[in-house]
Protein backbone atom coordinates (compact mmCIF):
# COMPACT_ATOMS: atom_id res chain seq x y z
CA UNK A 1 0.00 0.00 0.00
CA UNK A 2 2.57 2.49 1.10
CA UNK A 3 4.59 1.98 -1.90
CA UNK A 4 1.33 2.40 -4.01
CA UNK A 5 1.04 5.99 -2.39
CA UNK A 6 4.63 6.37 -2.86
CA UNK A 7 4.46 5.87 -6.72
CA UNK A 8 0.74 7.62 -6.95
CA UNK A 9 3.01 11.41 -5.49
CA UNK A 10 6.09 10.28 -7.39
CA UNK A 11 4.07 10.67 -10.76
CA UNK A 12 3.67 14.03 -9.92
CA UNK A 13 6.64 16.24 -10.31
CA UNK A 14 8.45 12.59 -10.86
CA UNK A 15 10.05 12.32 -7.55
CA UNK A 16 9.89 8.47 -7.82
CA UNK A 17 12.26 8.78 -10.12
CA UNK A 18 14.79 10.70 -8.59
CA UNK A 19 14.41 8.24 -5.07
CA UNK A 20 17.68 6.79 -4.44
CA UNK A 21 15.45 3.95 -2.28
CA UNK A 22 16.01 0.66 -2.53
CA UNK A 23 13.56 -2.57 -2.02
CA UNK A 24 14.50 -4.56 0.98
CA UNK A 25 14.94 -7.94 1.52
CA UNK A 26 11.91 -8.80 3.10
CA UNK A 27 8.76 -11.40 3.05
CA UNK A 28 9.35 -14.07 0.29
CA UNK A 29 13.50 -12.77 0.07
CA UNK A 30 13.77 -13.17 4.09
CA UNK A 31 17.98 -13.58 3.96
CA UNK A 32 19.09 -17.03 4.99
CA UNK A 33 22.33 -18.57 4.37
CA UNK A 34 21.44 -21.39 1.91
CA UNK A 35 23.23 -20.58 -1.13
CA UNK A 36 26.70 -20.03 0.96
CA UNK A 37 25.74 -23.38 3.01
CA UNK A 38 24.73 -25.40 -0.24
CA UNK A 39 27.13 -28.34 -1.46
CA UNK A 40 30.06 -27.05 -4.14
CA UNK A 41 29.82 -29.44 -6.94
CA UNK A 42 32.07 -28.38 -9.10
CA UNK A 43 35.03 -25.35 -8.48
CA UNK A 44 35.88 -24.18 -11.55
CA UNK A 45 37.16 -20.40 -13.35
CA UNK A 46 35.54 -19.48 -15.84
CA UNK A 47 31.96 -20.95 -15.35
CA UNK A 48 28.97 -18.88 -17.77
CA UNK A 49 25.87 -20.82 -18.19
CA UNK A 50 24.46 -23.72 -17.26
CA UNK A 51 21.52 -25.83 -19.32
CA UNK A 52 19.38 -29.36 -19.15
CA UNK A 53 18.98 -31.50 -22.04
CA UNK A 54 15.42 -33.17 -22.17
CA UNK A 55 16.96 -37.07 -21.38
CA UNK A 56 18.34 -35.46 -17.68
CA UNK A 57 21.96 -34.77 -18.68
CA UNK A 58 23.46 -31.27 -17.24
CA UNK A 59 25.92 -29.30 -19.07
CA UNK A 60 27.86 -26.62 -18.41
CA UNK A 61 29.95 -23.97 -20.72
CA UNK A 62 33.42 -23.02 -18.95
CA UNK A 63 35.39 -20.34 -21.05
CA UNK A 64 35.17 -21.67 -24.36
CA UNK A 65 34.32 -25.14 -23.50
CA UNK A 66 31.39 -27.23 -23.19
CA UNK A 67 31.09 -29.66 -21.01
CA UNK A 68 28.88 -32.83 -19.59
CA UNK A 69 28.27 -32.73 -16.04
CA UNK A 70 27.76 -35.77 -13.62
CA UNK A 71 25.79 -36.10 -10.77
CA UNK A 72 28.80 -36.40 -8.85
CA UNK A 73 30.53 -33.21 -9.84
CA UNK A 74 32.51 -34.87 -12.51
CA UNK A 75 33.12 -32.91 -15.65
CA UNK A 76 33.81 -34.30 -19.23
CA UNK A 77 34.70 -31.93 -21.72
CA UNK A 78 32.29 -32.61 -25.11
CA UNK A 79 32.96 -29.59 -27.60
CA UNK A 80 35.57 -26.45 -27.81
CA UNK A 81 34.99 -23.37 -29.38
CA UNK A 82 37.04 -20.62 -30.79
CA UNK A 83 35.81 -17.64 -28.16
CA UNK A 84 34.43 -18.27 -25.14
CA UNK A 85 30.93 -19.36 -24.59
CA UNK A 86 28.34 -16.86 -23.09
CA UNK A 87 25.54 -18.85 -23.56
CA UNK A 88 23.93 -21.89 -23.45
CA UNK A 89 20.56 -24.16 -24.55
CA UNK A 90 19.70 -27.42 -26.30
CA UNK A 91 16.65 -28.11 -29.01
CA UNK A 92 14.32 -30.24 -28.48
CA UNK A 93 16.41 -32.73 -30.80
CA UNK A 94 19.42 -32.60 -28.02
CA UNK A 95 21.45 -30.47 -29.97
CA UNK A 96 23.22 -27.64 -28.34
CA UNK A 97 22.44 -24.24 -29.06
CA UNK A 98 25.66 -21.49 -28.15
CA UNK A 99 26.05 -18.02 -27.56
CA UNK A 100 29.58 -17.01 -28.47
CA UNK A 101 29.33 -13.45 -27.47
CA UNK A 102 28.64 -11.88 -30.65
CA UNK A 103 26.95 -14.66 -32.98
CA UNK A 104 24.80 -17.81 -32.35
CA UNK A 105 26.10 -20.90 -33.25
CA UNK A 106 22.84 -23.96 -33.51
CA UNK A 107 23.89 -27.35 -33.40
CA UNK A 108 27.48 -27.15 -33.88
CA UNK A 109 29.69 -29.32 -35.09
CA UNK A 110 26.70 -31.13 -36.90
CA UNK A 111 25.71 -31.13 -41.12
CA UNK A 112 22.87 -28.83 -40.22
CA UNK A 113 25.36 -26.09 -38.03
CA UNK A 114 23.93 -22.37 -38.95
CA UNK A 115 25.45 -19.23 -37.72
CA UNK A 116 23.32 -16.06 -36.92
CA UNK A 117 25.41 -12.95 -36.00
CA UNK A 118 22.51 -10.57 -37.87
CA UNK A 119 19.19 -9.95 -37.35
CA UNK A 120 17.14 -7.73 -39.04
CA UNK A 121 19.94 -6.15 -40.66
CA UNK A 122 21.64 -5.22 -36.93
CA UNK A 123 24.82 -7.69 -35.66
CA UNK A 124 24.85 -9.22 -32.23
CA UNK A 125 26.42 -7.59 -29.93
CA UNK A 126 26.02 -9.61 -26.17
CA UNK A 127 24.20 -13.09 -26.26
CA UNK A 128 23.88 -12.91 -22.80
CA UNK A 129 20.86 -16.12 -22.81
CA UNK A 130 19.44 -18.79 -24.34
CA UNK A 131 16.12 -19.95 -23.67
CA UNK A 132 14.16 -23.02 -25.46
CA UNK A 133 10.05 -22.21 -25.76
CA UNK A 134 7.73 -24.83 -25.05
CA UNK A 135 6.90 -24.85 -29.07
CA UNK A 136 10.67 -25.63 -29.80
CA UNK A 137 11.74 -21.86 -31.10
CA UNK A 138 14.45 -20.43 -29.05
CA UNK A 139 14.21 -17.03 -27.34
CA UNK A 140 17.88 -15.22 -27.84
CA UNK A 141 18.95 -12.14 -25.22
CA UNK A 142 21.18 -10.01 -27.03
CA UNK A 143 21.88 -7.59 -24.29
CA UNK A 144 23.49 -4.60 -25.20
CA UNK A 145 23.59 -3.03 -28.64
CA UNK A 146 27.11 -1.18 -28.09
CA UNK A 147 28.94 -3.31 -25.63
CA UNK A 148 29.97 -7.26 -25.20
CA UNK A 149 29.46 -9.55 -22.63
CA UNK A 150 32.36 -8.82 -21.06
CA UNK A 151 32.10 -5.20 -20.84
CA UNK A 152 28.33 -5.16 -18.91
CA UNK A 153 29.47 -2.54 -16.57
CA UNK A 154 29.77 -0.30 -18.74
CA UNK A 155 26.40 -0.65 -20.35
CA UNK A 156 25.04 -0.16 -16.94
CA UNK A 157 26.78 3.06 -16.39
CA UNK A 158 26.03 4.30 -19.58
CA UNK A 159 22.90 4.10 -19.07
CA UNK A 160 22.20 2.26 -22.38
CA UNK A 161 18.85 0.33 -23.16
CA UNK A 162 19.56 -0.80 -26.86
CA UNK A 163 19.01 -4.56 -25.80
CA UNK A 164 16.91 -7.22 -28.02
CA UNK A 165 14.66 -10.22 -27.81
CA UNK A 166 14.81 -12.20 -30.93
CA UNK A 167 12.98 -15.32 -31.43
CA UNK A 168 14.72 -17.92 -33.50
CA UNK A 169 13.23 -20.94 -35.45
CA UNK A 170 15.62 -23.49 -35.25
CA UNK A 171 14.33 -25.42 -38.27
CA UNK A 172 14.58 -22.57 -40.25
CA UNK A 173 17.29 -20.16 -38.77
CA UNK A 174 14.55 -17.44 -39.44
CA UNK A 175 14.96 -14.70 -36.71
CA UNK A 176 12.49 -12.53 -35.42
CA UNK A 177 13.30 -9.20 -33.15
CA UNK A 178 10.03 -9.57 -30.41
CA UNK A 179 11.15 -6.53 -28.04
CA UNK A 180 14.08 -3.85 -28.55
CA UNK A 181 14.91 -0.88 -26.18
CA UNK A 182 15.61 -2.81 -23.29
CA UNK A 183 17.73 -2.09 -20.43
CA UNK A 184 20.33 -5.00 -20.41
CA UNK A 185 18.31 -8.37 -21.24
CA UNK A 186 19.99 -10.70 -19.27
CA UNK A 187 17.67 -13.87 -19.07
CA UNK A 188 13.94 -14.86 -21.10
CA UNK A 189 11.01 -17.44 -20.23
CA UNK A 190 7.68 -18.79 -21.58
CA UNK A 191 5.02 -20.19 -20.28
CA UNK A 192 0.74 -20.68 -21.09
CA UNK A 193 0.75 -18.92 -17.53
CA UNK A 194 3.20 -15.99 -17.99
CA UNK A 195 3.87 -15.45 -21.49
CA UNK A 196 7.12 -14.32 -22.43
CA UNK A 197 9.20 -12.78 -19.75
CA UNK A 198 12.54 -10.59 -20.00
CA UNK A 199 15.11 -9.88 -17.51
CA UNK A 200 15.40 -6.42 -18.05
CA UNK A 201 18.99 -5.79 -15.75
CA UNK A 202 19.23 -2.36 -15.33
CA UNK A 203 15.49 -1.33 -15.02
CA UNK A 204 15.38 -3.87 -12.19
CA UNK A 205 12.57 -5.70 -13.77
CA UNK A 206 10.95 -8.67 -15.79
CA UNK A 207 8.74 -7.39 -18.44
CA UNK A 208 5.99 -8.89 -20.12
CA UNK A 209 6.83 -8.58 -24.46
CA UNK A 210 3.67 -10.69 -25.00
CA UNK A 211 1.23 -8.52 -26.77
CA UNK A 212 1.91 -4.43 -24.93
CA UNK A 213 5.59 -4.17 -24.04
CA UNK A 214 5.24 -3.92 -20.03
CA UNK A 215 6.65 -4.60 -16.85
CA UNK A 216 5.48 -7.95 -15.23
CA UNK A 217 7.32 -8.28 -11.82
CA UNK A 218 9.09 -4.84 -10.99
CA UNK A 219 11.03 -3.29 -8.30
CA UNK A 220 13.03 -6.35 -7.84
CA UNK A 221 16.06 -6.05 -4.94
CA UNK A 222 18.39 -7.23 -7.16
CA UNK A 223 19.95 -7.47 -11.09
CA UNK A 224 17.79 -9.80 -12.75
CA UNK A 225 19.47 -12.41 -14.87
CA UNK A 226 18.63 -15.96 -16.00
CA UNK A 227 15.21 -17.74 -15.74
CA UNK A 228 14.92 -21.49 -15.46
CA UNK A 229 11.76 -23.84 -15.47
CA UNK A 230 10.47 -25.16 -11.69
CA UNK A 231 9.32 -28.35 -11.56
CA UNK A 232 5.02 -27.89 -10.57
CA UNK A 233 5.03 -24.97 -12.65
CA UNK A 234 6.59 -21.68 -12.58
CA UNK A 235 10.52 -20.63 -12.69
CA UNK A 236 13.36 -19.86 -11.26
CA UNK A 237 15.12 -16.66 -11.77
CA UNK A 238 18.68 -15.70 -10.50
CA UNK A 239 19.83 -12.10 -9.42
CA UNK A 240 23.39 -11.23 -9.75
CA UNK A 241 23.78 -8.71 -7.23
CA UNK A 242 21.66 -7.13 -5.19
CA UNK A 243 21.00 -3.30 -5.28
CA UNK A 244 22.66 -0.49 -2.98
CA UNK A 245 22.05 3.42 -2.52
CA UNK A 246 25.50 4.24 -3.40
CA UNK A 247 24.99 2.80 -7.00
CA UNK A 248 22.12 4.17 -7.41
CA UNK A 249 22.96 7.62 -6.17
CA UNK A 250 25.96 6.88 -8.66
CA UNK A 251 23.74 6.34 -11.59
CA UNK A 252 22.39 9.62 -10.95
CA UNK A 253 25.64 12.12 -10.62
CA UNK A 254 26.17 12.39 -14.49
CA UNK A 255 29.79 14.50 -13.75
CA UNK A 256 31.14 11.90 -11.41
CA UNK A 257 29.94 8.72 -13.26
CA UNK A 258 31.95 9.93 -16.64
CA UNK A 259 34.76 10.85 -14.32
CA UNK A 260 34.79 7.58 -13.20
CA UNK A 261 34.49 5.73 -16.08
CA UNK A 262 37.26 7.51 -17.64
CA UNK A 263 39.80 7.57 -14.97
CA UNK A 264 39.14 4.30 -13.56
CA UNK A 265 39.53 0.92 -14.49
CA UNK A 266 36.48 -1.01 -14.03
CA UNK A 267 37.18 -3.65 -11.67
CA UNK A 268 37.18 -0.61 -9.30
CA UNK A 269 33.90 1.21 -10.05
CA UNK A 270 31.27 1.73 -7.70
CA UNK A 271 28.97 -0.80 -9.13
CA UNK A 272 27.51 -4.23 -8.72
CA UNK A 273 29.73 -7.14 -9.07
CA UNK A 274 29.67 -10.92 -9.33
CA UNK A 275 31.99 -11.37 -6.69
CA UNK A 276 33.82 -9.27 -3.90
CA UNK A 277 36.26 -9.48 -1.30
CA UNK A 278 39.29 -10.32 -2.64
CA UNK A 279 40.98 -6.71 -3.51
CA UNK A 280 41.73 -4.17 -1.24
CA UNK A 281 41.46 -1.96 -3.54
CA UNK A 282 37.49 -2.22 -4.24
CA UNK A 283 35.01 0.77 -3.34
CA UNK A 284 33.31 0.80 0.09
CA UNK A 285 30.41 2.57 1.28
CA UNK A 286 29.94 3.17 4.91
CA UNK A 287 28.00 0.32 6.45
CA UNK A 288 30.31 -1.95 4.34
CA UNK A 289 33.57 -1.06 6.57
CA UNK A 290 34.55 -4.24 8.93
CA UNK A 291 33.81 -3.84 13.05
CA UNK A 292 36.22 -5.55 14.30
CA UNK A 293 37.72 -7.34 11.60
CA UNK A 294 34.06 -8.97 10.49
CA UNK A 295 32.09 -7.79 7.59
CA UNK A 296 28.69 -8.05 9.13
CA UNK A 297 26.16 -9.71 6.92
CA UNK A 298 23.66 -7.02 6.28
CA UNK A 299 26.04 -4.39 5.22
CA UNK A 300 25.62 -3.05 1.82
CA UNK A 301 26.64 -5.44 -0.84
CA UNK A 302 29.44 -5.16 -3.90
CA UNK A 303 28.12 -8.54 -4.64
CA UNK A 304 25.37 -11.08 -3.71
CA UNK A 305 24.22 -14.49 -4.37
CA UNK A 306 20.18 -14.44 -4.65
CA UNK A 307 18.07 -17.32 -6.59
CA UNK A 308 14.18 -16.80 -6.25
CA UNK A 309 11.46 -19.11 -7.00
CA UNK A 310 8.43 -17.34 -8.41
CA UNK A 311 5.02 -19.55 -9.34
CA UNK A 312 3.02 -19.40 -12.28
CA UNK A 313 1.09 -16.38 -11.47
CA UNK A 314 4.73 -14.50 -10.76
CA UNK A 315 4.23 -14.78 -7.39
CA UNK A 316 7.56 -14.85 -5.41
CA UNK A 317 7.54 -18.04 -3.07
CA UNK A 318 10.89 -18.20 -1.79
CA UNK A 319 14.63 -17.37 -1.88
CA UNK A 320 18.22 -18.83 -1.05
CA UNK A 321 20.75 -16.23 0.07
CA UNK A 322 24.72 -16.13 0.14
CA UNK A 323 25.08 -13.09 2.18
CA UNK A 324 27.37 -10.04 2.43
CA UNK A 325 30.60 -12.02 3.54
CA UNK A 326 30.39 -15.23 1.66
CA UNK A 327 31.19 -16.64 -1.17
CA UNK A 328 28.66 -18.27 -3.73
CA UNK A 329 27.84 -14.96 -5.17
CA UNK A 330 26.80 -13.35 -8.74
CA UNK A 331 24.38 -16.25 -9.34
CA UNK A 332 23.60 -16.06 -12.95
CA UNK A 333 22.35 -19.37 -13.68
CA UNK A 334 20.25 -22.33 -12.45
CA UNK A 335 18.67 -25.59 -13.62
CA UNK A 336 16.17 -27.88 -11.67
CA UNK A 337 16.67 -32.07 -12.75
CA UNK A 338 13.80 -33.56 -10.24
CA UNK A 339 14.88 -32.91 -6.49
CA UNK A 340 17.75 -31.17 -7.12
CA UNK A 341 18.49 -27.53 -7.71
CA UNK A 342 22.27 -26.47 -9.50
CA UNK A 343 23.14 -22.88 -9.31
CA UNK A 344 26.09 -21.24 -10.84
CA UNK A 345 27.93 -18.60 -8.89
CA UNK A 346 29.79 -16.81 -11.51
CA UNK A 347 31.47 -14.77 -8.54
CA UNK A 348 33.61 -17.85 -7.29
CA UNK A 349 33.43 -20.00 -10.10
CA UNK A 350 31.53 -22.59 -8.51
CA UNK A 351 28.26 -25.36 -9.22
CA UNK A 352 25.99 -25.40 -6.06
CA UNK A 353 23.82 -28.44 -5.57
CA UNK A 354 20.56 -28.03 -3.36
CA UNK A 355 17.42 -30.36 -2.79
CA UNK A 356 14.75 -27.98 -3.25
CA UNK A 357 12.42 -30.41 -0.90
CA UNK A 358 14.91 -29.46 2.07
CA UNK A 359 14.94 -26.03 0.95
CA UNK A 360 11.63 -25.90 0.99
CA UNK A 361 10.45 -27.52 4.54
CA UNK A 362 13.61 -24.98 5.71
CA UNK A 363 12.03 -22.17 4.45
CA UNK A 364 7.95 -23.01 4.20
CA UNK A 365 7.97 -26.18 7.17
CA UNK A 366 9.74 -23.68 9.53
CA UNK A 367 11.50 -20.82 10.22
CA UNK A 368 13.66 -19.37 7.88
CA UNK A 369 17.34 -19.61 8.58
Amino acid sequence: MLDNLMNWIGSFGNTRSKSLSVPVFDGALKPNNLLEEAEILVEQPGLNDLARRDDGQIFTASANTLYALSKDGALTETMTFDRVISALAFMADGRPVVGLGDRIVLAPGSADERVVDTVKGRKLVAVTAIYRQPDGGLLVCDGSDRHGVDDWAWDLMGKNSGARLIRIDPASGDATVLASGMAYAFGAYDSTETGILVSESWKHCLTSVTGKKKPAVDRLAGYPSRMSLAQGGGFWLSLFCSRTQLVEFVLKEHDFRQEMMATIEPAYWISPSFGSGQDFLEPLQGGGVKQMGVLKPWAPPRSYGLVVRFDANLVPLYSMHSRVGGRNHGICATVQDGDTLYALSKGSGRILKLSVHTVETTLLGGAAQ
